[in-house]
């Protein structure tokens, strides 16, 4: 294990290699997959936006992220679409390019400053293919990603600009929320020009709809982070 790009080796390093064990994704190692894993893995930083990869730039790592957030964008051959989404800390990823893709599916950004682990192909292969309980892990991930993006799909088709921003919330509520007593909180500084993006229409729409469920005691919309007042309702809008 080896910090770099400004992470001296001191104790915040080692807590993370220390804590590793108690995150969900490594709970599916055994002590000698997890210890050839941090004997083998890089923990590096990245400064608030730092791109990590291109686009169809050759997979050389899959990441774990350990603090921080991530913005992930994908545009298509033409350029006239963008899809944007998001990786919080205690996440891995790429899900869907970890065993056949050769090349990133999307422009991976630093949205904040972030620590993360750098994983090279061969280790994450390595692991993945004597590991079966990984290996299903994974897959009920990518479960999850699926429904996710149906619920993505669902939105681009709402002919309303207000009620997709809507949905949109619902759905950084369902990807990125934890939960705080009675409320959902995501602890990122996300902006009404990216909720903008992710809903498919324009930053006065956006803060006009957040103006009117702020009114409404359904959310609180601050610069430290987004506040789910009445959780109930945004997972109605996810399921029902």
């Amino acid at each position: 294990m080896a910090g770099k790009e400004g992470l001296p080796m001191n104790r915040e390093l080692e807590s993370y290699i220390e804590e590793l064990e108690h995150h969900e994704f490594f709970k599916c190692f055994s002590t000698e997959e997890l210890n050839y894993f941090k004997s083998n893995v890089v923990i590096h930083q990245y400064r608030k936006g730092q791109i990590l990869f291109f686009q169809e730039d050759p997979k050389m790592f899959s990441y774990y992220l350990l603090k921080g957030l991530i913005k992930l964008e994908t545009t298509n051959s033409s350029g006239d679409y963008t899809y944007v989404d998001y990786v919080q800390e205690h996440n891995y990823f790429p899900y869907s390019e970890s065993l056949d893709r050769q090349n990133y599916g999307y422009t991976a950004y630093a949205r904040t400053d972030v620590d993360l682990m750098m994983i090279s192909n061969n280790i994450m292969t390595e692991i993945m293919t004597s590991n079966v309980d990984l290996l299903i892990y994974m897959f009920k991930k990518l479960s999850n990603i699926s429904v996710f993006l149906e619920k993505r799909i669902q939105m681009g088709s709402t002919p309303s600009a207000s009620d997709r921003v809507v949905q949109a919330l619902a759905i950084w509520m369902y990807d990125m929320g934890v939960t705080q007593k009675d409320k959902m909180v995501i602890l990122h500084p996300l902006t009404i020009n990216e909720l903008a993006q992710v809903a498919g229409t324009t930053r006065e729409t956006a803060g006009k709809v957040v103006k009117q469920i702020h009114k409404e005691g359904l959310i609180n919309f601050t610069r430290q982070g987004i506040y789910y007042l009445k959780p109930d309702y945004f997972n109605n809008l996810m399921f029902n």
